[in-house]
């Protein structure tokens, strides 16, 4: 397991979403694993956990990077490059299932002749609505998972929300049906980030994101750099800049850890080709 140098300071974990979030389970899978014993404090965007945890030492954020079907989450990987404040690193990652349940606070799917929920889920799971819910369904709009549970006390026990496993511990609701997404295989990427250092594992990799003028032979140059000192890519994505229409961010994974010597000496190589660079941080691999 990956180490965190000085994890018992960390004060505070702050991470996207409403209560019952997917990232609200993926803070408390981080909280576990590390040993965390820390405040933790939700907030609304992303943008607003990088600019916490940069001005705060103490403090760790909790953020979605990738997800399965819908890609790169691009406001974790713009905020992530903008940053200009405190240097912050990806300190571990986790993949979990973004499963939707049925929820309710009663026990028999049969009664159920309504549903509350905010537009997004039901579109995520209207295979299972048109097949499994009732015809004439009585469906009420909300904005979040949140409001959709605390609504759901206003209403008889024919009503169910969709919610996650989370909010059913949450609210002590009923989990009628698990996993009742249309994609039954989604899944999503988080990460943790701060100022905190890691130690090198077996499995530990390391990312960075670069720019390179768009020459021939240059993205050989950062390919043969890692090549020639046995160094795997495990993960490339390309993005655009927006700071020009033919510009492209790359983000890549390397295998191994950056206080390992053949590896800092090709990131330090790197950098010679590249008219952007930014090391992102070293982490455990799942």
């Amino acid at each position: 397991m990956t180490k965190i140098l000085n994890s018992e300071n960390v004060k505070t974990v702050a991470y996207l979403g409403t209560s019952g979030s997917f990232t609200e389970m993926a803070k408390d899978y981080f909280c576990a694993k590390y040993d965390l014993k820390a405040y933790q404090m939700p907030f609304r965007t992303i943008e607003e956990i990088i600019k916490y945890v940069e001005s705060d030492d103490d403090a760790v954020g909790v953020i979605p990077v990738e997800n399965a079907k819908e890609g790169v989450v691009r406001e974790t990987t713009d905020n992530l490059i903008k940053s200009t404040g405190k240097e912050i690193f990806i300190l571990a990652e986790t993949i979990l299932p973004s499963n939707n349940c049925l929820l309710s606070k009663n026990s028999e799917i049969y009664n159920i002749s309504g549903l509350i929920a905010p537009s997004p889920a039901i579109a995520k799971c209207s295979e299972y609505i048109q097949t499994q819910l009732p015809m004439h369904l009585n469906v009420i709009n909300t904005s979040s998972i949140e409001e959709s549970a605390r609504l759901l006390n206003s209403y008889n026990l024919t009503y169910a929300i969709i919610g996650t496993e989370k909010t059913a511990e949450i609210y002590n609701l009923n989990i009628l049906n698990p996993n009742i997404n249309n994609d039954k295989n989604n899944q999503t990427k988080f990460v943790m980030v701060g100022s905190f250092k890691t130690l090198p594992t077996p499995r530990s990799t390391s990312s960075i994101a670069i720019t390179i003028e768009d020459k021939p032979g240059k993205l050989f140059s950062i390919v043969q750099e890692l090549a020639n000192r046995n160094i795997n890519i495990s993960y490339i994505h390309a993005t655009p800049s927006k700071m020009d229409v033919n510009e492209y961010i790359l983000f890549l994974d390397v295998q191994g850890h950056i206080d390992e010597v053949n590896v800092k000496e090709a990131l330090d190589s790197i950098q010679n080709h590249t008219k952007y660079y930014k090391f992102m941080g070293s982490y455990e691999r799942i």
